[in-house]
């Protein structure tokens, strides 16, 4: 706008109040059209070139929305406007001052040279709907707004007030004299359904400014905290605390620029009592909120800082700890406010932040459980209680299994780093560690971590078996093996199970050749080979590698050789094998045995 236009705007008549009166709003002395003025012998003086100016003058003064100026034009100048008449008909009939009936016949005899414009893409189309049957009068003002060219937005408002003071319940005319901003309280004071999305096109039609919308939304916010922590709750309020966060969300977004509330809840913090700090602290949040919605880091940051000294000033030398979280859990903003954790830490009351229920819509539960784990991780990272804490409060079912699996296995590389002899220590070390993976395996399996799970029951399995032979009062160490020590040991123990045992715990397979050598071979534990049996098939191949370890054997093994080979299911390497042996007797029964003779001749000669 030049300078020109604003001085203009400036000395306009249109600014002068004692001309605006409620006449000019007024069908009566309205010019009619040319046949009703010689009808009443108004004679014009205008020639057609000035009737054309003028016609766009009250076409453009409609479009502005200044309808007294537009009027009065027209009566200074017995000018007849086709769509000055459809504005001041919709003004008349909202407020009473027309009947329904007549209008109707008057308005089938306007022109319809204008556009149409549906109501449902009008800018109150969210309560603009399409009139009840029994609503005449909406129903005209419905059909006037279609009929309109010029002013259509101001027909629209009218269409648009008159429905909203039906549903305030209060008149046209008590609604139309208030302030935009008073009527938008009102529509949010309501209880009508969709109060927003209604103000929301309210604001739109009226033109509301941000800074207007901004200032109703703030003190509206500021209230309602206010009645909230001073237990004042009265009848009705915009912002109702019990409708949750959307509530707060769609009322700050009744403003075209959320900034704007952000930094008006800000500048209102002075007028509330320190002694009102909860208070206080919703309305940090609430502004956060604000600067949040557009991203305004000027403004996320004021906010942080205000947060910081309210906390160090007035939150934590007043112990208001339950406050402090809520500070913290409401902004959420964790890495720039771990302060907050050291102040809840240095307190001992780092427990009220396991106890916060945080919305979880806003999916703050896991930002702050990685803050919290980050945290600990980084300042406190021996104190294991306060990560279990953490853990069993979200439910961190593999964190906690790792938690347990680690302190199991810090307790069996203590054991290692001590020289290997058999106290009470000793089995208090290994049943503490008995617990932890049980836990541990436990743990991953609820989180249905399979193969963490199975290496713990594995471990676990080891370290029972040393406790068992500990309470047996063998000092044989079978944890803490290291891969060379293997061979010797699963050799040692004397039930086949307990080789599998340490050969699942440690990945190891066994030489099972070389096992059964020395057990059944050796010392011949046939025991122990039937207990082989029934968990590992005696394949020809195992047989032959017992066997190659038969050179250095002593003499006195040979009725155990015998007798291993009645177990050989393979008749020809069961006959193979005897006669390698030079056990002569074996064969010659075989030869003779009606069973396997025929078998073993046919194999021979071919």
């Amino acid at each position: 706008m030049n300078t020109y236009e604003v001085l203009m705007k400036e000395f306009s008549f249109s600014n002068i109040s004692g001309l605006n009166t409620e006449k000019c709003l007024s069908l009566d002395g309205l010019p009619g059209s040319a046949e009703e003025q010689e009808e009443l012998s108004v004679a014009s003086e205008l020639n057609p070139e000035e009737r054309s100016v003028l016609a766009a003058l009250v076409g453009r003064l409609l479009d502005e929305g200044s309808v007294h100026e537009a009027g009065r034009v027209c009566r200074y100048f017995s000018l007849y406007h086709p769509d000055m008449w459809v504005v001041l008909r919709c003004q008349g009939l909202a407020s009473g001052e027309i009947n329904p009936e007549a209008q109707e016949e008057a308005s089938e005899a306007l022109p319809r040279t204008s556009i149409t414009t549906s109501p449902s893409l009008s800018s109150l189309s969210s309560f603009v709907m399409l009139p009840p049957p029994d609503d005449d009068v909406a129903v005209q003002l419905h059909r006037l707004v279609d009929q309109c060219h010029h002013g259509n937005n101001y027909c629209k408002q009218v269409l648009g007030l008159y429905q909203l003071s039906k549903e305030l319940q209060c008149s046209f005319s008590e609604i139309s004299r208030e302030e935009p901003r008073s009527v938008l309280e009102k529509l949010l004071l309501s209880e009508q359904p969709e109060r927003f999305k209604k103000a929301r096109a309210f604001i739109k039609a009226q033109g509301l400014s941000a800074d207007t919308v901004a200032e109703l939304v703030s003190s509206a916010v500021v209230q309602a905290h206010l009645a909230s922590t001073q237990e004042l709750q009265p009848e009705r309020q915009v912002l109702r605390p019990s409708e949750g966060r959307d509530s707060l969300v769609q009322l700050i977004k009744l403003c075209e620029d959320p900034n704007l509330v952000g930094v008006k809840v800000l500048e209102n913090l002075s007028t509330v009592p320190l002694r009102d700090v909860n208070c206080i602290v919703e309305l940090l949040i609430v502004a956060h909120d604000c600067f949040s919605l557009t991203c305004n880091m000027e403004g996320i940051v004021r906010v942080l800082q205000a947060a910081r000294h309210l906390s160090h000033t007035f939150l934590a030398p007043g112990e208001q700890y339950s406050l402090l979280v809520r500070l913290l859990t409401g902004i959420g903003r964790y890495d720039e406010m771990t302060y907050v954790f050291d102040l809840l830490h240095q307190n001992h009351r780092f427990e009220m932040l396991l106890r916060k229920k945080v919305d979880t819509d806003r999916r703050q539960s896991s930002s702050l459980k990685t803050a919290l784990l980050d945290y600990i991780k980084r300042c406190l990272p021996a104190d294991s209680e306060k990560h279990n804490m953490v853990a069993l409060c979200f439910s961190m079912r593999r964190e906690i299994g790792e938690n347990h699996e680690m302190a199991a296995r810090t307790q069996l590389k203590m054991i290692e780093s001590q020289a290997w002899v058999v106290t009470p220590d000793l089995k208090t070390s290994l049943v503490k560690a008995l617990g932890l993976l049980k836990d541990a395996a436990e743990s991953f399996s609820k989180d249905s971590c399979v193969r963490q799970a199975s290496r713990c029951v594995r471990t676990a399995k080891l370290v029972a078996l040393q406790l068992h032979f500990l309470n047996q009062g063998s000092d044989l160490r079978v944890i803490n093996l290291q891969p060379a020590e293997l061979l010797r040991t699963v050799t040692e123990l004397p039930r086949c199970y307990q080789v599998f045992v340490v050969s699942e715990a440690y990945g190891y397979t066994p030489d099972w050749a070389e096992v059964l050598y020395q057990k059944v071979i050796l010392k011949g534990d046939f025991v122990y080979l039937d207990e082989f049996r029934r968990h590992r098939p005696l394949t020809s191949g195992l047989f032959e590698d017992i066997f190659n370890k038969l050179d250095g054997a002593p003499n006195a093994v040979t009725a155990n050789v015998k007798r291993l080979l009645t177990h050989c299911d393979d008749t020809y390497s069961r006959y193979r094998l005897a006669y390698q042996q030079n056990l002569h007797d074996v064969t010659k029964t075989m030869l003779q045995d009606a069973n396997t003779s025929s078998y073993l001749k046919d194999r021979l000669s071919s």
